[in-house]
């Protein structure tokens, strides 16, 4: 038999080891994350961290907010006589007001103050999620892809990689060209030849145990740290597999009900229902045609990579955390846990870091055609949905119950901020605008950042719930003298009793 008529290229062994680039805070988020083991607990400590770092500036902002709010209770006399005498001058009134609030030592800053400091963390942990969960999601395709190769490199030779002389190459790996020589090591066997008469130098190399019906061969003239194999099925071993006819007949069968599938989505069914038979068969037809012996037996290999992909993944090894079947992607029903290509490649950096550091597009390790290879026994997760929008509803209702029970703690401070009520309606203003931006950002990325926007909304509850009992108990008492001074309080013609008619006269002009 003729050596090409045996021999069959194996394009879809993949490329592993590589990575998307991490920034601080990607690199913090999986240091914390990875440390814990379990990425949905991982989450919530992440968020704990993120909430325990800002927690004392938190406390001192509240007390601060405690202390401007009894300076404008001090001030609401006088802010109420502003508000009559300059209700038609917002202008006057408000140079007026900042007066006062200069007198008395109060800063509206302390109002402003909750806000920016939750967009900020919002910003960082959105940051920081946003890196790491597209580095964790394409990090599950690559050791997806680790497994691809291990199961099918079970049936192949795994040689010594020998090398031309070269700077870098140990004394014991390098060889002499000489086209055509062969020699065996501990049941391998190796052949140098020349595809293009002399210019290039390759080596071959192929195992005397029949049953391994891969080889592989690759460029003695490399310079890389490692050599670039390119495997080949040996159809004649492959043939005397125990059981192979029956398994090539079904990995056919597979391959023709997957093209029959393709082409009904690209061809108009017949509007007579009686054709539609033909029409099927005539489809059938057509795919067991364009398949050829060659695609059955890469088709074969390939799926053996496949199987123990579906194995690995549902043995535990996916992204899913409760009702959420992979958390870097949305908790919602029309994403899926595995995606199609386009989508899966449109959701991460184009650009990966390869292991011997050189930076490659993503299309470049991991084009369509491996990809689907990859994933060819995932179809049930292709399918399913994500999630069910739970993360979702759960953090804009949160988002709301935190922003309210902080508008109800800041109402008094808001009263009076403004002439015209302003400072209150900025307060129902966050209500509704926080909570959208929450729903973008669950909407549009992963269910990990929505698992942290509840947990980060549910501690801002439990923390404004619990400083607001403490630190009210703290000022309550002082909340109580300021006030028993306010109603207690004398006027000169009162005091002691003394005073006469005319002090009080003098002090009701006075008022006047």
């Amino acid at each position: 038999m003729n050596l090409l008529e045996h021999i069959i290229s194996f394009p879809w062994l993949l490329e592993s080891g590589y990575e998307i680039g991490l920034n601080w805070l990607g690199k913090f988020a999986m240091v914390i994350i990875e440390g814990v083991g379990i990425i949905g607990l991982g989450i919530i400590v992440f968020t704990l961290v993120l909430k325990a770092i800002t927690l004392p500036f938190d406390i001192y902002q509240r007390v601060k907010m405690r202390k401007q709010t009894l300076i404008m209770r001090s001030m609401q006399d006088d802010l109420e006589k502003l508000q009559k005498q300059y209700a038609n001058d917002k202008t006057m009134y408000n140079q007026k007001m900042m007066e006062l609030y200069k007198k008395n030592g109060y800063s509206m800053l302390g109002a402003c103050l909750p806000m920016i400091l939750s967009l900020v963390i919002l910003i960082v942990a959105f940051t920081g999620f946003r890196t790491y969960s597209q580095y964790a999601n394409l990090s599950m395709y690559e050791k997806m892809s680790v497994q691809y190769n291990a199961a099918i490199l079970e049936h192949s030779v795994d040689g010594v990689d020998y090398r031309l002389a070269q700077e870098g190459i140990s004394p014991e790996l390098i060889v002499e060209w000489e086209e055509g020589k062969t020699w065996e090591n501990e049941g391998i066997v190796y052949k140098m030849y020349s595809p293009d008469s002399g210019n290039t130098k390759r080596l071959e190399v192929i195992s005397t145990d029949e049953t391994k019906y891969l080889f592989y061969s690759y460029s003695l003239d490399e310079t890389l740290t490692y050599v670039n194999r390119q495997y080949n099925i040996d159809v004649e071993r492959l043939q005397k597999t125990e059981g192979i006819t029956e398994k090539l007949a079904e990995q056919r069968k597979i391959m023709v009900e997957k093209r029959v599938n393709e082409l009904k989505e690209t061809e108009n069914a017949p509007e007579d229902e009686n054709a539609v038979e033909q029409w099927e068969k005539d489809l059938a037809a057509r795919a067991e045609s364009e398949i050829s012996e060659k695609d059955v037996y890469i088709g074969y290999v390939a799926r053996i990579g496949a199987l123990r992909v579906k194995d690995w993944y549902r043995d535990g090894n996916n992204a899913s955390f409760l009702w959420v079947k992979n958390v870097w992607y949305a908790d919602v029903s029309y994403y899926h846990p595995i995606q199609d290509y386009n989508k899966f490649k449109d959701q991460l950096n184009t650009t990966v870091i390869t292991r011997n550091g050189d930076e490659k597009s993503l299309s470049n390790v991991l084009d369509k055609g491996r990809y689907d290879a990859l994933t060819a026994e995932l179809e049930s997760e292709k399918e399913a949905p994500n999630g069910y929008f739970i993360l979702i509803i759960l953090s804009i209702g949160l988002m709301v119950l935190s922003q309210f029970i902080s508008m109800r703690s800041q109402k008094e401070s808001n009263k009076y901020q403004t002439v015209d009520g302003r400072g209150a309606m900025s307060q129902k203003v966050m209500l509704i605008v926080m909570p959208l931006i929450y729903a973008v950002f669950a909407f549009m990325y992963s269910a990990a950042f929505s698992i942290y926007m509840v947990m980060s909304s549910a501690l801002s509850i439990i923390v404004t719930l619990l400083s607001n009992l403490i630190i009210g108990a703290i000022f309550k008492k002082k909340e109580e003298e300021m006030l028993k001074e306010k109603y207690s309080r004398r006027l000169p013609w009162q005091q002691n009793g003394k005073g006469n008619k005319s002090d009080k006269k003098k002090d009701r002009n006075k008022r006047k």
